[in-house]
């Protein structure tokens, strides 16, 4: 745990202590929550796409069944 200070732009180093138990490089992208009068800030994956393999496998994306999808939707909504 690491106390920083915020400069006047609402700026806020991230600590080398911090830097090395979380893996974050320069330019990567943060993903900022507001939990109260606290803030979590997450990093994002690098290469979501690499995520997504992990957690769906072999799934393939078929615009043609994503179409046909949405029709049923739509008329599914239309009926109710």
């Amino acid at each position: 745990m690491s106390v920083v200070r915020i400069s006047k732009k609402h700026r806020m180093v991230i600590s080398e202590e911090i830097r090395k138990s979380v893996p974050i490089e320069v330019g990567q992208e943060v993903l900022q929550l507001s939990l109260g009068d606290s803030i979590l800030v997450i990093p994002l994956p690098k290469d979501p796409d690499i995520i997504l393999k992990r957690y769906l496998g072999k799934f393939k994306f078929s615009r043609k069944l994503r179409e046909a999808a949405e029709r049923q939707m739509v008329k599914a909504a239309a009926r109710a």
